[in-house]
């Protein structure tokens, strides 16, 4: 009785053990999705101090695009507007261009 009780403790306290180490572990690792809800509503890009496009991965399924304004508000935008795929597509032109100019 007494042997097939030990794996069962033995997993049990794997388990709490890895649970226990993946709650102390410090770390900027998001356990879920940045964004709440989003918008798509115009920003002007002259208002943006940073812009973050985060792909889907392990703990969001989602595309977030995450706007950091001059005035330290964060908005989350649709990934679906328009406008702001026009705003990135523009950035990523004059990043290229500052790139080639660079060498």
């Amino acid at each position: 009785m007494k042997m097939a009780l030990q794996p069962h403790v033995l997993l049990t306290a794997t388990v709490l053990c890895g649970l226990a180490l993946a709650v102390a572990l410090p770390g900027d690792i998001p356990k879920w999705c940045r964004c709440s809800r989003t918008t798509n509503a115009y920003i002007s890009p002259k208002h943006f101090q940073r812009l973050e496009v985060i792909s889907p991965g392990a703990y969001c399924r989602q595309t977030e695009i995450i706007v950091t304004l001059k005035n330290d508000k964060t908005v989350c935008v649709a990934p679906e507007a328009k406008w702001i795929n026009r705003v990135i597509q523009k950035l990523m032109q004059r990043r290229h261009c500052d790139k080639i100019l660079k060498i």
